[in-house]
């Protein structure tokens, strides 16, 4: 009898392993909650400004969708974008968004990403050469034209004539030379307009700065400077305050941040352009959302730009 008992008992603990062992498999294997695991990679050239408020945005957008996001700062270092774009694909990022620090040299990661089966939102526009208009989706505005219309309004505003210099961005970078191409094709029709000097100032303030003080030390009649982002303008603004020539030199911008409404009502610059970084970051996670629900959205979405004076700073969108 106190065999056959043991016997039993030895049934027993056999019948409850294999169930631990069966449930424990059924776990394993249960679809992942992909809302909850829904991961954004943020890959900027830089964490700048823009990039601080553009971050504010997609953190709204990722609580409202159930996602979650992590930025990844390359700070303007290509073969460091790459090597991240790389890390996110590796690391299960099931979206990206990305402001190439080159073009060219970050498409085949970005392809590669696509491939993968990762969303991935360029913020800069990706020549169709590059092969990716049909991998990738793009959320831009004109970079060239922002150029051209800053321009322009300085040519209304200041004349036809006189020394310019061009504060730029990132050497290399698409979006800088494209805004600096949307300079030159303006300034190239009017033969008064000399422009002196063109640095790439990494959209950094201090660089600005420095670069700003030896142009206006080489060129004491210097008219303005035509500057690609308010950050760098402020910069600017400073090398002309120490040089005691804010009545002499004029600033035209881009950008137009919270600090830029004071800039502007003081008449420090010209004047500036908007592109709110919240609705590149809105539309971004948009387009995403979009795709995730097979909505099939346009690859390409551009956003608008407005100029801001002293008429509309108070009214005009920014951020």
């Amino acid at each position: 009898m106190k065999k056959f008992i043991a016997l039993l008992l030895a049934l027993v603990m056999v019948a409850a392993m294999v169930a631990c062992t069966a449930k424990t498999e059924t776990k394993t294997d249960a679809p992942a909650k992909t809302n909850e695991e829904f991961r954004v990679a943020d890959v900027v050239a830089e964490y700048n400004e823009w990039n601080h408020l553009f971050e504010n945005t997609l953190a709204e957008k990722c609580k409202e969708y159930g996602w979650s996001y992590e930025v990844f700062d390359s700070k303007q270092d290509a073969n460091q974008q790459i090597n991240m774009v790389q890390s996110a694909v590796a690391q299960g990022f099931n979206a990206m968004i990305i402001q190439p620090a080159d073009n060219a040299a970050l498409a085949p990661a970005m392809e590669a990403a696509a491939d993968a089966g990762m969303i991935v939102v360029s913020l800069y526009d990706m020549d169709p050469s590059l092969g990716l208009n049909d991998k990738i989706y793009q959320v831009l505005f004109g970079q060239k034209a922002s150029g051209v219309l800053e321009a322009e309004e300085y040519i209304k505003a200041c004349g036809e004539e006189g020394k310019v210099a061009i504060i730029a961005g990132l050497t290399g970078a698409d979006n800088a030379q494209q805004r600096t191409a949307g300079f030159m094709e303006v300034f190239d029709k009017y033969p008064g307009i000399e422009v002196v000097s063109t640095i790439y100032c990494d959209w950094d303030r201090q660089k600005a700065m420095a670069a700003a003080e030896d142009i206006i030390t080489a060129n004491p009649d210097l008219k303005a400077f035509i500057v690609q982002d308010d950050g760098m303008s402020w910069g600017v603004y400073e090398a002309i305050e120490a040089a005691g020539k804010t009545d002499d030199i004029k600033i035209a911008s881009q950008g137009f941040y919270e600090s830029s409404i004071e800039a502007i009502k003081d008449g420090k610059f010209l004047f500036t352009i908007s592109y709110p970084a919240g609705f590149f970051a809105r539309d971004a996670a948009d387009v995403i959302k979009a795709v995730v629900d097979n909505k099939n959205p346009d690859r390409i979405q551009t956003l608008g730009m407005l100029l801001v004076t002293t008429e509309n700073v108070d009214t005009a969108p920014h951020d």
